[in-house]
């Protein structure tokens, strides 16, 4: 049976926090995240945020009486996506924490759910669930099969092939079907839309190095041929987002002649590269936008905010209108159905919280649908602002400073973004305007090394971890205290992931810099870090030069861990005991060996996860920083 839940705004918006802690309310999670309309636009799938964990859950459109058809586990379930398949199915992909060699790896589970009846299946079969390795076995999506809605195409590794093959999956059941087998290494597959597995990418490690080749066939009953091998690192990017109706040709992603990622339509039979599809004169595009069955109809990339671009001249008129009726926000089409006459828009701003738009074009109605926030909703926020300078090598560095209304020269708080290869954007961002709430201005910045700016400014940041990398925030700060928004010697830093890596380094580099230092999920030991990413096989190009070993041994000169004894501000470091990205050893070890020389306090989430993901972890986050904030700045 469905559980119907109500969620009444009215009320969450009038709710007030006079008994509990100022942070309470910012340590929500959002309400709803990945909303999809059905293709007939009849419904709506969502993931919907509960004090007890996420759920799956379905409501008619635009209806909020959200009917949850299952609740993850608690502290350990991911949604990673959820799609539609055809009107009755939906798919999710979620993914959990797992132990293994020393390591943690996340591990995806595919599920089907019937909306009609409210069942769903594990998408597996007998003979791997009773593997004593099932638990360790990820199962991926590679197609939803437009064409045959009760079935998908699903890869997983398979013992008989030792590597992952593709099934035709019923949806209704759960019946496996091996479609194609995988004797050449492949580790991620592409089909047509009819289904016809065309294309495998195959992922070599070599001399410690990382080729990318490509496998396809022309025909259904033609054998994989190798047609394509590049180099990580070495070679222009080159990262396949669909292919086109034929099967012919596919639509890659790379930084070739421009030096931005762009959209390219690629010959796969003769390894050429046809047109140029899209690029923009000064971002990389980020990524491409699907319909709700999944057809490739555009693509995104950043400025301070996220922009698109449709191939279709209607959808991009449709977005433009609705985008009209918001003349000071953000929007972008979050989801619509087949015809094009239901919509759910995102609508937001750097001081306002995103709230979700309905449009019913056939009935010529519209209006809220739920806001992801509602909590915040009676709160005011500050404006961000951009900046820019040149670093001290004269390279162009932007950012965003975030000053409490009324205030001047508030205390600072530096807060260099994770990654590295990610980036700030100027979208409303919760926790830096709690810290802004709390009276502090927040310095953000773009450092070298951030994506989306071009691939000449990305990689300038490559083997620079704690050199230029770490200047670029300096040169920030400094920027921020000539410009008169700061004063000299009132600030913190505070980082997560890389961020965290940026805030330990600084504590060592830079003693007297900062009168605190906090880190979440940081690294304090470079060399084990790489040395641990690299028995995953991931690519380290960015970091180090794997091949060098003294350059490897050369990483303990930017390591923290080996230089406790140059800390003067208290540190404070925060880490989850199921991080999948960074091990929580980076923390615990770190402090152990700190704990008789540093005025540190280490605070380990059970069960938390690498972006504390659960309310409680939240809660703990915001609890921490805030009094670690309020005693030393």
């Amino acid at each position: 049976m469905f559980r119907a839940i109500f969620i009444c705004f009215a009320f969450i918006s009038t709710l007030t926090y006079a008994k509990e802690n100022p942070w309470d309310a910012y340590a929500h999670l959002p309400i709803v995240e990945q909303p999809q309309i059905s293709p007939n636009g009849e419904m709506i799938a969502t993931v919907y945020n509960t004090d007890d964990g996420p759920t799956v859950s379905i409501t008619k459109f635009p209806s909020i009486e959200l009917n949850i058809l299952a609740r993850m586990k608690k502290k350990r379930d991911r949604i990673d996506f959820i799609r539609w398949s055809g009107d009755k199915y939906v798919i999710v992909s979620t993914s959990y924490p797992e132990y293994s060699y020393g390591q943690f790896l996340r591990i995806s589970r595919l599920y089907a759910f019937d909306v009609t009846t409210g069942e769903h299946k594990v998408l597996t079969t007998k003979r791997f669930s009773e593997s004593r390795f099932y638990k360790y076995q990820s199962f991926r999506l590679v197609s939803s099969l437009k064409h045959e809605t009760d079935y998908a195409l699903v890869s997983t590794y398979d013992e008989n092939d030792s590597a992952y093959s593709v099934f035709r999956v019923n949806l209704g059941d759960s019946q496996f079907e091996k479609i194609q087998r995988n004797k050449d290494g492949i580790s991620s597959w592409y089909a047509d839309n009819k289904g016809v597995v065309r294309l495998g990418i195959a992922v070599e490690e070599k001399d410690d190095k990382f080729t990318a080749s490509v496998w396809y066939r022309a025909k259904k009953e033609d054998e994989l041929e190798k047609i394509h091998t590049h180099t990580w690192g070495e070679d222009n990017t080159f990262s396949i987002e669909a292919l086109t109706t034929d099967g012919t040709k596919a639509y890659v992603m790379s930084d070739r002649e421009l030096g931005r990622e762009a959209l390219w339509l690629y010959d796969i039979a003769s390894g050429e590269f046809e047109s140029l599809v899209y690029s923009h004169e000064s971002y990389d595009l980020s990524n491409t936008i699907r319909n709700s069955e999944g057809d490739l109809i555009g693509v995104g990339y950043y400025d301070d905010f996220y922009q698109t671009f449709y191939f279709s001249e209607k959808d991009a008129q449709q977005e433009q209108a609705v985008g009209n009726l918001f003349k000071d926000k953000q929007v972008t089409i979050a989801s619509r159905n087949r015809d094009h006459n239901r919509l759910l828009a995102y609508v937001v701003s750097d001081s306002s919280t995103p709230v979700y738009y309905y449009f019913d074009l056939k009935t010529k109605k519209g209006g809220v649908w739920l806001s992801q926030y509602p909590y915040l909703a009676s709160k005011e926020f500050s404006s961000v602002q951009n900046y820019n300078f040149k670093a001290s090598d004269g390279m162009d560095v932007s950012g965003y400073y975030t000053q409490p209304k009324g205030a001047k020269q508030p205390p600072l708080i530096v807060m260099p973004h994770g990654g590295p290869n990610a980036r700030d954007y100027k979208y409303f961002n919760k926790e830096l305007q709690y810290l802004v709430s709390l009276g502090y201005g927040v310095l953000q910045v773009n450092f070298r090394g951030s994506a989306g700016f071009g691939s000449q400014f990305e990689t300038a940041g490559y083997y620079q971890w704690g050199k230029r990398m770490q200047q670029d925030v300096y040169d920030a700060m400094d920027w921020a205290i000539d410009s008169g928004l700061a004063k000299k010697g009132n600030a913190c830093i505070y980082g997560s992931s890389y961020g965290g890596y940026v805030a330990l380094t600084a504590a060592a580099q830079e003693p007297y810099r900062f009168k605190c230092i906090i880190s979440a999920s940081g690294v304090s030991d470079l060399e084990t870090f790489v040395e641990d990413e690299s028995r995953q096989g991931s690519y380290l190009g960015n970091i180090v030069d794997m091949t060098d070993s003294n350059a490897v041994k050369a990483l303990a000169d930017v390591s923290v861990i080996n230089m406790v004894d140059k800390i003067k501000a208290p540190v404070l470091l925060i880490h989850g005991d199921n991080d999948t990205r960074v091990d929580y050893r980076q923390s615990s070890i770190f402090y152990s060996k700190a704990k008789n020389h540093v005025d540190v306090k280490y605070v380990e989430i059970k069960d938390g996860t690498h972006f504390f993901d659960d309310l409680e972890s939240q809660k703990i986050l915001f609890s921490e920083v805030s009094s670690f904030l309020q005693k030393n700045l």
